[in-house]
């Protein structure tokens, strides 16, 4: 399954938010059993995975034959990336193309509140000028009721 993701079991483990030992224990020659939290995480983080083969080994490892890669995106970086961790080392994350919908519908809502806010803020701007102009046309009447210049 870590080929044909084409993660290390390192990348694999922070994917799902495990240490990268755990999950060698399970690929590595320890041959363990993994438990039911991280097959668990393994499930939800990569939806491609046939949940009949991770728990039982029946039928292929991913759903339909499908590889993850055709709605998966890998985003890797470096220290200076946001995609980086602790102590500026990079990590992986995999991103399905429904969390990224559901980001983009997020940020799309935040946007149209920020934008009614600031068409809100407009319109006090213009109530606020619109006083000022009233507040100097009474005082120059008013000045020029009692005739001073000043």
């Amino acid at each position: 399954m870590l080929k044909t993701l084409k993660l290390s079991a390192r990348a694999f483990s922070e994917s799902i938010g495990e240490k990268p030992t755990i999950t060698q224990n399970y690929v590595g020659t320890r041959n363990s059993m993994p438990g039911a939290d991280y097959l668990e995480k393994v499930l939800k983080q990569f939806d491609s995975i046939n949940p009949a083969w991770l728990l039982l080994g029946d039928g292929e490892p991913f759903k339909s034959g499908d590889v993850p890669a055709q709605n998966q995106t890998t985003i890797s970086g470096d220290g200076n990336n946001v995609a980086s961790g602790k102590n500026g080392k990079a990590i992986q994350k995999t991103y399905n193309l429904s969390d990224c919908e559901k980001e983009r519908d997020t940020y799309k809502t935040e946007l149209d509140k920020a934008q009614q806010q600031v068409e809100h803020l407009q319109a006090q701007l213009a109530t606020k000028d619109a006083l000022i102009a009233s507040k100097e046309e009474t005082i120059d009447l008013l000045k020029a009721a009692f005739n001073r210049p000043n």
